[in-house]
């Protein structure tokens, strides 16, 4: 049986398991550790300070400025501690909840004055599991009482800032970019064919949104002015990023005016 000590570290003695596996979310767990706190320590091996348990936690925890985490060392081999590194993980694999139960839990949180705060669940995910119980039926003039409005996103530090080449992917606009250059059409339409070719370019939005906190506020103007973060809902049908649905949005009010 393995021995363990459980004390506050340095959060820098302990690092991330290399053959971790699990892929968690820093973002929730950020979120969990700003409303809670840290309510149970991680565990990592004594001799190699690699983190068994708690991984995406210790993340988090570096990536909200933490300098020491409650941790609990436990001697064993490395053989031993890849088996608890996997045990870990698979025993949340195999864990469910009792949807009834959790439903009543999260109905009576929803109506105290601090809401759904700190459960990581929202009222959408609410009125989701009431739907898969059958217990949900909204009435069409009757407002929600559980879905909060939409809300504005707002963007945190939670991991390392991504490099400025994983924030999108430009080798197929690139590509043809070479075969317009090297073709015989007139210059005219060569230039006009390189500038759609950029409409090619796939860009990976969650990076970009964990790149945006790590940068000034001139950066941050700038990649808000060029829509690859929206700021405010209504600056975005102001600027004429979403007249479209805004559109739509004025026909239905005017259907439901003439019905």
């Amino acid at each position: 049986m393995s021995e363990i000590e459980t004390q506050s570290i340095d959060i820098d003695t302990v690092h991330p398991h290399p053959r971790n596996v699990r892929q968690g979310d820093v973002g929730a767990i950020s979120q969990s550790l700003k409303a809670h706190g840290q309510y149970r320590p991680i565990t990592y091996q004594k001799s190699t300070g690699r983190i068994l348990a708690g991984n995406h936690t210790w993340k988090a925890a570096k990536a909200l400025g933490w300098k020491n985490i409650v941790a609990s060392a436990v001697v064993c081999d490395d053989d031993e501690a890849i088996r608890i590194l996997i045990a870990d993980n698979r025993t949340s694999d195999l864990a469910d909840y009792d949807d009834a139960g959790l439903a009543e839990l999260l109905k009576e949180l929803a109506d105290t004055t601090t809401g759904l705060e700190g459960t990581l669940f929202d009222g959408d995910a609410l009125d989701q599991l009431l739907n898969d119980l059958g217990e949900y039926t909204p009435a069409d003039d009757i407002e929600n009482i559980y879905s909060q409005a939409v809300k504005v996103p707002q963007y945190e530090i939670v991991g390392d800032q991504p490099k400025l080449k994983e924030l999108f992917n430009d080798d197929r606009s690139l590509k043809l970019q070479k075969e317009i250059n090297e073709s015989n059409i007139p210059d005219d339409i060569k230039q006009f064919l390189v500038t759609a070719s950029m409409r090619h370019t796939v860009f990976d939005y969650s990076k970009i949104a964990e790149f945006y906190p790590h940068q000034t506020p001139e950066i941050q103007k700038r990649r808000e002015q060029s829509v690859l973060i929206i700021i405010d809902a209504n600056d975005a049908i102001a600027n004429g990023y979403a007249v479209f649905a805004q559109t739509i949005d004025e026909l239905e009010q005017l259907d439901n005016e003439d019905a």
